[in-house]
């Protein structure tokens, strides 16, 4: 019984808690800048930039899940939520490698602070 369940593939749970997750550490982040300005400018690019991969490196994940819940939403379908292709490419191709830019100024900024 048990070694049957060694080869036996379960769906995974997709992470529900990592956009909390990534706001509250980057309010953190923001609110130790205040006391200690290099060690914020430190955890808002590291943050910035493990975000920024994660989205990066889940961008067709990400796709498939947003068409599977579009097709299931039943509220406010529209122009301004229908999944469109030319707003995704921009998002995964300009702004998160924008962002990720950002963290790394971020950590250039700290290291320059220190």
């Amino acid at each position: 019984m048990l070694l049957s369940n060694l080869f036996t593939k379960h769906k995974v749970p997709p992470p529900r808690f990592a956009p909390g997750v990534f706001l509250a550490l980057l309010a953190m982040f923001v609110l130790l800048g205040n006391a200690k300005p290099a060690y914020g400018l430190l955890g808002i690019g590291t943050t910035v930039v493990i975000g920024g991969l994660l989205v990066e490196l889940n961008r067709d994940r990400i796709w498939e899940t947003y068409l599977k819940t579009y097709k299931k939403q039943k509220g406010l379908r529209g122009v301004w939520s229908r999944p469109n292709r030319l707003y995704y490419n921009l998002n995964v191709y300009f702004l998160w490698p924008f962002v990720m830019f950002l963290g790394a100024v971020c950590l250039w900024a700290a290291y320059a602070l220190s």
